[in-house]
């Protein structure tokens, strides 16, 4: 029980001592006041403040509290200055500041006046105080100034529009635009060359409107503020008088102050205020992190730079080949190549890998017609070459087939002769006799036409042909060859049988060269069935031819072989002009192929494409 008291009580201790080392090693917050002079949802006062607040907080290390106080001055005059001083001294009597950050002149010259008072010992950093404009720089203070360039900003002006002539300037009653227009008219009198300058001051935003609205071609508006007209209005979010004069006016308005920029002024040249608030925020940063704010130069950052609005060109008809070159373009319309350019560059790589396909393709075909135009010839030249080395073989038949007519017609003649002389020819005869020799010398001439086409070596000119015609005229053919090797050839016709496209003397030639090949692989041998079984039939969108025999056969080694060019079994059973098969029969888009015969022998197998497969 006493060793779990113990143990209990060194917990404790142990907790305590460790929450005690967290208070002691949590840093401080350090404490930052912002004052500014009015309307923090002031566009300027906006972009200033999270600038700053960002560089402020960025990589510090403590924590940072910041206390946001406004005087307002243009709203509520220095009457009541007494007690809002009063108001801050009781606010901040039991808070040290570390820090007091002022924006604008107003606000560095309170915090400058009351320091003292409300943040004892506190250093100060200002921005947003207009470079050139007499002051006295307070004991511990430092910050960055910002330029007003209305040199910059008029230079602008005459790029834009050559023939300006006269400049009118616009400006607000409320102390803070007197300092600036003060500054303004000293930099427009040194302005060389000499430009003549009108100022529409002391003037209400509608008398303002109506003047701009009446200006003429050469002239041109220079607006800095009008937070407050004589009548006492105040500029605010919701009308700001900077929109209505612009609306109204019937010339280009330039502004130096580019919070104004794309707001209906046409642009002009100015510091980026939240560049200028950031290096402002880093100057914060090293003042709380120990250095000596007077030994900080006060300098002017950043530098101005030009901005054009596109719409300001587009309403006053300017150039857009007259803006100066460096100068940013605000609102300019998306260019296209630009806003898409990686759908372009995509489309425009597979247009070009199209093109680039499409040509390897069309080179591919034209090689491709090339090749298969030499394959028709080079078939053609085989195909003739077979035939006539077959002629030799055909001979006996095709002149027996000749001499059946010619025998037939002069039998005819010497009959009629005879009649004649023995003067028994009537015209009934005479007429009969006639009709026999025209049937004969038909007879003859077919023969001589099938001679011709055999061989003649024609062009490649594919017709729409019935293989069952083409297989039997090419039997014809071989019948006389056939009874010589005493070998029976037994055809077996298929029915509903598609057309092929294709040639008819080759297609004749492919079945010749078939049955060729077998009738001499039987004709050598004794003891053989001697018969060669050609068959047709429809088959898969095409027709099928088979030649078969039970003849010796093919080997397995020779099988491989036996479509190759120039290859030869070297022996009687095989016949010779495969090759020349396998050439017609690819020409025709067809396939031929070799299949052993059961039990014996050898079947060759063509198969041709129906037309429109």
């Amino acid at each position: 029980m006493l060793a779990r008291l113990l143990g209990a009580l060194a917990l404790v201790a142990v907790a305590a001592h460790a929450h005690a080392a967290d208070e002691v090693a949590a840093p401080e917050p350090w404490r930052v006041v912002l004052i500014r002079s009015w309307d923090a949802m002031y566009p300027v006062n906006v972009m200033r403040e999270q600038a700053l607040r960002t560089a402020l907080l960025d990589q510090s290390p403590r924590p940072i509290e910041i206390y946001n106080e406004e005087i307002d001055p243009l709203r509520f005059p220095g009457a009541v200055e007494a007690d809002v001083v009063s108001l801050l001294q009781r606010k901040y009597h039991h808070t040290p500041v570390d820090l007091v950050v002022a924006s604008g002149m107003e606000s560095l010259e309170f915090a400058a006046r009351h320091r003292d008072t409300i943040w004892p010992g506190a250093p100060i950093v200002f921005n947003g105080v207009l470079e050139g404009v007499p002051w006295r720089r307070p004991p511990r203070t430092t910050g960055v100034t910002v330029a007003l360039d209305i040199e910059g900003t008029v230079a602008l002006g005459r790029s834009l529009a050559p023939n300006l002539r006269r400049l009118h300037v616009v400006s607000g009653s409320a102390e803070i635009e007197r300092t600036l227009l003060t500054l303004a008219m000293q930099k427009l009198a040194r302005l060389d060359p000499p430009l003549e300058v009108h100022y529409l001051v002391g003037l209400t935003r509608g008398q303002v409107s109506e003047r701009v609205a009446m200006l003429e071609p050469g002239d041109m508006v220079l607006y800095l503020t009008m937070l407050r007209d004589p009548d006492g209005q105040a500029s605010d979010l919701t009308a700001p008088a900077m929109l209505q004069i612009a609306a109204s006016a019937s010339v280009p308005v330039l502004s130096v102050i580019h919070t104004q920029y794309g707001r209906g002024v046409l642009g002009g040249s100015s510091p980026r205020y939240e560049a200028h608030a950031r290096a402002a925020g880093e100057l914060a940063r090293k003042v709380l992190q120990g250095a000596d704010p007077d030994t900080l130069e006060v300098r002017s950052l950043p530098p101005p730079t030009c901005e054009i609005d596109w719409h300001g060109l587009t309403r006053w008809q300017l150039p857009v080949a007259n803006v100066p070159q460096g100068c940013t373009v605000l609102n300019r319309p998306a260019d296209p190549l630009q806003a898409y350019s990686g759908v372009v560059a995509a489309a425009v790589a597979v247009m070009v890998a199209q093109a680039l396909l499409l040509a390897a393709l069309l080179l591919n075909s034209r090689r491709r017609r090339r090749a298969e135009t030499e394959l028709r010839a080079h078939t053609a030249a085989l195909a003739h070459e077979s035939r006539m080395s077959m002629i030799g073989a055909l001979t006996a038949d095709l002149a027996h087939q000749i001499n059946q007519p010619m025998g037939a017609i002069l039998s005819n003649t010497e009959a009629a002769q005879l009649m004649l002389e023995q003067g028994t020819l009537t015209p009934d005869k005479l007429r009969e006799i006639l009709v026999d020799i025209r049937d004969d010398d038909i007879r003859a001439s077919e023969v001589i036409r099938t001679l011709r086409a055999l061989v003649a070596r024609t062009q490649w000119r594919p017709t729409a042909l019935e293989a069952n015609t083409e297989v039997a005229e090419a039997l014809r053919l071989v019948a006389l060859e056939a009874a010589r090797q005493k070998v029976t050839i037994r055809p077996s016709y298929g029915a509903d049988m598609p057309a092929v496209l294709g040639d008819p003397v080759q297609l004749q030639q492919v079945v010749i060269n078939l049955v060729v090949n077998s009738i001499e692989a039987l004709g050598q041998f004794t003891g053989l069935r001697r018969e060669v079984h050609v068959e047709t039939s429809a088959q898969g969108h095409g027709v099928a031819i088979a030649v078969a025999d039970a003849g010796p056969g093919v080997s397995a080694e020779e099988a491989k072989r036996l479509f190759e060019p120039g290859f030869s079994a070297k022996r009687a059973t095989m016949g010779f002009g495969l090759a020349i098969v396998r050439s017609i029969v690819e020409t025709h888009r067809g396939r031929v192929w070799f299949e052993p015969n059961v039990p014996q022998g050898a079947v060759f197998r063509v198969w041709l494409p129906a037309i429109g497969t």
